[in-house]
């Protein structure tokens, strides 16, 4: 193997992460805009709109374990019969509302640039919840056409 076209691979994987890594915190960064303008109706307050963005980053990265548990156990239960869709989805936008609850109260609690009022993080975890609800909405339907 030619160790010139060894490194112009690594370099081309190294740019790719790099575009890609650059790509998702522009989408956390729109996202954490919007939900910082929902929350300030809510007492949410900031110093500076780079605070917000990296408020959101740190709270998405904190909660995602949790995230991955509570899409996780209503897909499970509904596939083993246990419970049925709407009591997935319920359970789904439950657990995926706590789980974004801890993860923003978390970095609020150790942010000083960042003051946020329980509603507003609840109100902000429950929409996101709510977007993330048709992967669970549609599972159902993905399991029985197998």
């Amino acid at each position: 193997m030619n160790i010139k076209k060894l490194g112009n691979t690594n370099k081309e994987k190294i740019v790719t992460f790099l575009i890609g890594g650059v790509l998702v915190v522009g989408v956390l960064s729109i996202i954490a805009l919007i939900c910082g303008a929902v929350m300030r109706l809510f007492g949410f307050y900031y110093t500076s709109v780079g605070s917000v963005v990296l408020f959101f980053i740190i709270a998405t990265i904190i909660s995602y374990p949790l995230n991955l548990l509570a899409s996780a156990l209503p897909k499970a239960l509904l596939a083993l019969e246990k419970i049925n869709k709407q009591s997935a989805v319920i359970m789904y936008l439950l657990l995926d509302t706590v789980a974004t609850f801890i993860g923003l109260n978390i970095v609020d609690y150790f942010m000083q640039s960042i003051s946020a009022t329980t509603i507003s993080i609840i109100i902000v975890s429950f929409v996101l919840a709510l977007f993330g609800m048709s992967e669970v909405n549609n599972f159902n339907d993905k399991w029985k056409s197998r």
